[in-house]
């Protein structure tokens, strides 16, 4: 299927290396929120050419899959992981549609599912419970978790805030759910253009409380030691006082998957979990 993102696959892949922030702030964190996955089996929605697949296997995953709609990313990633091995499965399927989670060896196949800079990407409520119905209908009968790297709702709307960081992020002005938004980022000569969609805390407490998650929790990034030591704590100041990504790390008790498909309600708000 295409993706806007089929035409970005070597800028995504060596935006990593090229900007610091994802490996010193993003990945830190991130990791640090998955914590220990030895001998789990985790899938990585969205997963682009693997990194974060590859990342997780590399951990100690027992086993990693990735999934992500364009087809473009996979064959990539497939490329990769042909050429070292490192045993990750790779599926080009929708997340947004929660018939996904229902897909062979993906259905209740799971202890944890991660996805980093996914749900930002869904253009309508439906699509946003989607990708949370996907990660429940994918974790064990047991239970398990959905960490996820989203869009902050309360990202800076000062055009320059994070061009220190390689990129521009820009909006409409409107309280909307869904609003569109831009992020323009630098990786080396390269540049990424990728239209994104705003939601606020509680859309997006309410799409994993429909998904059968009950519990949310949100985590603000930090910095590694070795960003601290290399770039100075006066480099990462605006960053850290107000991040354009957020962590949401979501439990599931034991218990099957709700089976109705998400609400198309617009609009939807919810207190936030406890």
């Amino acid at each position: 299927m295409e993706s806007q993102f089929d035409t970005v696959v070597s800028a995504y892949e060596h935006s990593m290396e090229e900007m610091p922030f994802r490996e010193h702030v993003e990945a830190w964190s991130f990791l640090n929120a998955v914590g220990d996955i030895t001998g789990r089996d985790v899938l990585d929605l969205g997963c682009g050419s693997g990194l974060y697949a590859r990342r997780l296997r590399r951990e100690g995953a027992a086993r990693v899959v990735g999934m992500d709609e364009s087809t473009a990313m996979v064959e990539h990633a497939r490329r990769r992981e042909e050429r070292e091995g490192l045993g990750v499965e790779y599926l080009a399927a929708d997340a947004a549609d929660p018939a996904a989670g229902d897909l062979p060896d993906v259905a209740g196949s799971f202890d944890v599912v991660t996805a980093v800079y996914v749900l930002p990407y869904a253009s309508s409520q439906e699509a946003l419970q989607g990708f949370c119905a996907t990660a429940r209908r994918a974790l064990r009968a047991t239970g398990g978790r959905f960490v996820a790297a989203v869009l902050n709702p309360e990202f800076s709307t000062d055009p320059q805030w994070y061009r220190g960081y390689g990129m521009l992020l820009s909006s409409q002005q409107s309280p909307a759910e869904g609003t569109p938004g831009h992020l323009r980022a630098w990786v080396g000569p390269e540049v990424l253009d990728l239209d994104f969609f705003c939601w606020s805390t509680a859309a997006h407490e309410e799409a994993f409380r429909a998904a059968g998650f009950d519990r949310v929790s949100w985590i603000r990034p930090t910095v590694s030691e070795e960003g601290r030591a290399r770039y100075g704590d006066a480099f990462w100041a605006n960053y850290l006082d107000c991040p354009h990504a957020l962590i949401i790390d979501a439990h599931a008790g034991p218990g099957a998957a709700p089976d109705s498909r998400p609400s198309t309600a617009e609009g939807t708000t919810a207190a936030p979990l406890k």
